[in-house]
């Protein structure tokens, strides 16, 4: 199996190698499956999500934020902090709010989206190397979604894991929502 640095520098590669055109018809088609999860139950109408404003070649996008607001949710998006965890802030259309929520709020999420390069069929995730996800991910309760948002091609069959990574229980692509193996049956939380 491939290393972590090398398979994250090959995804990275491969992201900087699409188009914007086929960047914005992904993000546009994760939004509408994001949406149609939530809509199916997987978020409670009103509640709270964590999720996150995306780098240029990341497959989730600002305007999937905008939807989610405009449906009633309430977001919260991360702040690094120097050690490389994670802080929260509220997040409208208007942008990242400018209090701090403390690292703890994720706990509160009805569902977490979390950046991923990759995500295997067991649910584990190849981030971004910080560990910043993993520490986050462990304040979520049991029970509550997780899901990765990838780019079709990211779901692969293996991908190199640590003791302290955290898993996933749900991958969100283009192609539809896709809960992995051990995963909770999430529609019903």
């Amino acid at each position: 199996m491939m290393d972590k640095t090398a398979l994250r520098a090959r995804l990275a590669a491969a992201r900087a190698a699409r188009t914007e055109q086929q960047r914005a018809q992904d993000r546009a088609a994760i939004r509408e499956q994001v949406l149609a999860g939530c809509r199916a139950g997987r978020a409670r109408p009103g509640g709270l999500i964590a999720a996150y404003q995306p780098l240029r070649t990341e497959p989730g996008s600002t305007e999937l934020l905008t939807a989610l607001d405009a449906a009633g949710y309430q977001l919260i998006v991360p702040v690094t902090l120097a050690d490389r965890d994670l802080d929260w802030t509220s997040w409208s259309p208007a942008g990242a709010g400018e209090t701090r929520l403390g690292l703890d709020a994720i706990a509160a999420a009805a569902l977490v989206l979390v950046p991923a390069y990759a995500v295997d069929l067991a649910g584990n995730r190849l981030g971004r190397g910080g560990g910043s996800y993993d520490r986050a991910l462990a304040r979520v309760p049991d029970g509550t979604p997780v899901a990765a948002l990838l780019y079709s091609d990211e779901l692969l069959p293996e991908v190199p894991v640590e003791s302290w990574d955290l898993p996933v229980g749900s991958v969100v692509t283009p192609d539809g929502w896709r809960d992995l193996a051990g995963s909770p049956d999430l529609a019903g939380d």
